[in-house]
């Protein structure tokens, strides 16, 4: 049996996420980042409605722009096929394409390798990548490895650092 370490309940081994609090449950001895206690989580509720951020831009050249809300930093990038979200760290061979350890991604709790933005065609898709402390769409927490669509504007919360993006 595996024992929820947010809240408690028990689950038969190689369970993923407690039924009860929706922890990630396989992390338990191996994990790298410190969940957040419940209270330093601000739960949001959003509408969304799923349409392509990129219905009248070319396939060729798609450049993001990210605002990250707390520290100010703007980052631009052009995005072929994916980047990378987490911290840097040489030890463990980790080197996501935008690190936000000037972020205070650490303290944060930002994981080491926490979330990716993949472009099909015209339109973009968030996906978490198994995080400790979660990835946010407008609000709204992912499910991990499941792809999420992206547009202008959106809102992406890695743990407690909070982003925006804007499509150009």
């Amino acid at each position: 049996m595996i024992k929820c370490s947010s809240c408690g309940k028990r689950h038969p081994e190689n369970t993923l996420f407690c039924d009860e609090c929706g922890a990630y449950l396989q992390a338990e001895g191996r994990k790298r980042t410190d969940p957040l206690a419940v209270e330093d989580v601000d739960w949001m509720e959003a509408d969304f409605g799923v349409t392509s951020p990129l219905t009248e831009k070319s396939t060729h050249s798609i450049v993001i722009r990210l605002s990250i809300l707390d520290s100010g930093r703007q980052i631009e990038f052009p995005l072929t096929k994916e980047i990378t979200f987490g911290r840097l760290d040489a030890a463990s061979a980790t080197f996501p394409d935008i690190d936000l350890t000037p972020d205070k991604g650490l303290e944060k709790g930002v994981s080491r390798r926490h979330a990716k933005i993949t472009r099909k065609g015209n339109d973009l898709f968030l996906e978490d990548l198994g995080s400790v402390n979660g990835t946010y769409l407008n609000g709204k927490r992912l499910t991990p490895y499941l792809p999420h669509a992206l547009k202008d504007n959106d809102e992406i919360r890695l743990s407690r650092i909070l982003m925006q993006i804007h499509l150009n």
